[in-house]
């Protein structure tokens, strides 16, 4: 009976220890893929009638902001000008990908039919991005590096 015991509890043990070598090893990769809260910049309805234009960025005066939460909410805050008062803003936040970066499209659209005041019109608009965990991430604007944080 002892000896039957025994195969038993040693028939057990090489099971579980056998067990956790069956866990892949993994890279980190983020939990979720978080969804952006609206920003109001978002592409609208209509917008493929009108004509795509680029919007001047100014770089330097852009960042990306992470608040302090858990897990971090992550926006960024975009500064520049737009060629007139008729163009809109638009961004189109893609989420990250294998290399952990979030791309930014940022451009304006227009009527080229109307008629617009010639005047640059300055802009500052913060366009959320939501929550991240897992990792080192990357932020993106028209393909330029605005800033990175980890989460």
């Amino acid at each position: 009976m002892k000896d039957l015991i025994l195969r038993i509890t040693v028939f057990l043990l090489i099971l579980s220890i056998g067990g956790c070598a069956l866990v892949p090893d993994l890279p980190p990769s983020p939990t979720s893929t978080p969804t952006p809260p609206p920003s109001g910049y978002e592409p609208q309805p209509g917008d493929d009638k009108l004509t795509r234009d680029q919007v001047t960025l100014d770089m330097q005066n852009s960042s990306v902001v992470v608040r302090e939460s858990m897990p971090p909410q992550v926006s960024v805050i975009l500064n520049g000008i737009l060629s007139d008062p008729c163009h809109q803003l638009r961004v189109v936040v893609s989420p990250p990908n294998a290399q952990r970066e979030i791309n930014l499209d940022v451009y304006s659209v227009f009527d080229p039919s109307l008629m617009c005041i010639m005047i640059i019109k300055p802009f500052n608009a913060t366009i959320a991005l939501g929550t991240y965990s897992g990792g080192h991430f990357s932020v993106l604007v028209n393909g330029q590096l605005i800033g990175e944080f980890d989460a």
